[in-house]
């Protein structure tokens, strides 16, 4: 169920938006084992960057990977994705950032 709300509010216009964030509200609700996994599969944990770059040794991470300031340190990964459409939450907020501000107002 988790990985069908990530594809859809992935894929989705302002109007559809509304909708699935409403479904998904008492889906995270349910009091059950799974409840803290299920926030993590749908908003994801942060994860700092890294990168290994070509000609060098050490990995950077985080602050030494950003040159401009629009730049972000951290990653909000989801054990669910397996592809591009499959974000986690925070990380599509981060990605609608400026260009499509009215879903990450809805999401917010």
């Amino acid at each position: 169920m988790s990985k069908v709300f990530i594809k859809a509010i992935n894929g989705s216009n302002p109007d559809s938006l509304k909708a699935y964030l409403k479904a998904l509200k008492p889906f995270l609700r349910i009091d059950d084992e799974f409840k803290l996994m299920k926030l993590e599969w749908i908003f994801g944990f942060s994860q700092i960057n890294q990168k290994k770059l070509y000609r060098e040794d050490k990995y950077k991470y985080g602050l030494e990977l950003v040159d401009r300031i629009n730049e972000e340190a951290y990653t909000y990964m989801t054990p669910l994705s397996s592809g591009p459409n499959e974000d986690s939450l925070f990380s599509q907020l981060l990605k609608c950032k400026g260009k499509q501000d009215t879903n990450c107002i809805l999401c917010l």
